[in-house]
């Protein structure tokens, strides 16, 4: 098997390190609480996920969705596969486990506006030349409880935790596509992506579609997660993985791409999973439609606060403010910003810059604050100007799709 490494070397562990020795990560004791809204508060059901970390909050037991108490991300590195969020709208019945299916026997059409149909075994995969890459996943609601700081919205009540930073190999579809001999017609504006999971009593089978110059450019077919087979939890044995956007986009149990002039009209991609073009007013109804909404595609610019943990009660003395922050890979985070003055003021953070820009960049500061209660916020900036804004709910929407407000972390110090 031909691969693409990315690993890291020694070298690149010490600067980590050091990194946390400087900001003094580590020195902060939080409590493990997920950050915000009801996820923090979620009562724990019996373990729905086999191989998954008991810390991890259960929100809902099948299909299966579970998040990670932030402090569980403050370590440097990969997010480990037993931590990762799961997040799942069709899982078949026997995925609700970490190990990982086979590959033989897996098959995957793909078909449209092709110049021919191809039909393959998943395992023909692991011959082809393998493509690493390092990434965030992200639940598109991931957030969505801060919307409730207005009005709530429906959907599941997502802290902070709905994301992870992982690094998923597999071939690239531009590369099966040429080993194949498939021509892509110019008339494909869309490839659709289907999935080989259990469709809810009285819905339509789960899938979305993407654009094509998208797929085509970035797109693997993901065999692997942080090095082993990819689980069964996380769409394996094949996934299509798409860096840089939003999780919902990366299909899981891949088994059919169709190549397509025009966008499904599969409920999962409308309604669901858009928002509004324009501003609507917390609280207000709106019928989507494809002219009025978008579909949640490209994360936006987001910095999240990994400690000290909301509502934190701090010992007087140095606080390590650590956190992450991304976007949708389109270009460097250039400054992660603290303020302790709701705003006034703001000092830029040291940066733990990745590798690959679809990573997450990792920021700390050291800060004194005085006896009392104190609100943190940051806000990342990247290098095409893009920021968050001061006050998330302006992109409030019905489902609370796409949180990326300032982050603002009430603590007191005692």
């Amino acid at each position: 098997m031909n691969s693409e490494s990315q690993q890291p070397t020694s070298v690149d562990v010490d600067k980590r390190r050091v990194f946390l020795k400087q900001v003094g990560a580590g020195a902060v004791s939080a409590t493990v609480a997920s950050g915000s809204g009801a996820a923090a508060e979620a009562a724990q059901e019996p373990r729905p996920v086999d191989g998954k970390d008991d810390r991890l909050v259960v929100l809902k037991a099948f299909p299966a969705v579970l998040e990670t108490p932030t402090p569980l991300l403050t370590e440097d590195g990969l997010t480990p596969v037993n931590l990762l969020f799961v997040r799942n709208n069709q899982q078949p019945k026997d995925a609700g486990t970490t190990s990982a299916p086979s590959l033989k026997d897996w098959k995957i059409e793909l078909t449209g506006s092709l110049n021919k149909t191809l039909a393959f075994d998943a395992s023909e995969l692991a011959d082809f030349k393998q493509t690493e890459v390092e990434m965030v996943l992200q639940c598109s609601g991931n957030s969505r409880s801060l919307y409730a700081q207005t009005v709530e919205t429906k959907g599941t009540q997502w802290g902070r935790g709905g994301m992870g930073n992982v690094k998923f190999a597999g071939v690239k579809l531009s590369t099966l596509l040429e080993k194949k001999g498939v021509r892509v017609k110019t008339s494909a504006r869309y490839v659709t992506a289907e999935g080989r999971d259990d469709p809810l009593p009285g819905k339509e089978d789960f899938e979305h579609s993407l654009p094509i110059q998208d797929v085509l450019e970035r797109s693997i077919l993901a065999l692997r997660l942080n090095g082993q087979p990819l689980p069964a939890i996380h769409g394996g044995p094949v996934r299509l993985v798409t860096p840089g956007v939003y999780a919902t986009m990366n299909m899981k149990w891949l088994s059919r791409l169709r190549f397509e002039e025009e966008e499904t009209t599969n409920y999962n991609q409308i309604p669901r999973y858009r928002v509004p073009l324009r501003p609507i007013k917390p609280g207000e109804a709106i019928e989507y439609t494809y002219a009025n909404s978008r579909f949640n595609w490209g994360m936006k610019v987001k910095s999240v606060v990994l400690a000290p943990t909301p509502h934190a009660r701090l010992e007087q003395g140095p606080v390590q403010v650590q956190g992450v922050a991304f976007n949708d890979g389109r270009a460097e985070i250039d400054s992660v910003q603290i303020s302790l003055d709701q705003g006034k003021t703001w000092r830029r953070t040291k940066l733990q810059r990745p590798k690959s820009p679809y990573a997450w960049t990792r920021f700390a500061m050291t800060v004194r604050l005085p006896k009392g209660k104190h609100t943190i916020w940051t806000r990342a900036v990247d290098r095409l100007g893009r920021s968050q804004p001061l006050d998330g709910s302006v992109a409030w929407n019905p489902s609370g799709y796409e949180w990326n407000g300032v982050e603002k972390i009430d603590v007191e110090v005692v």
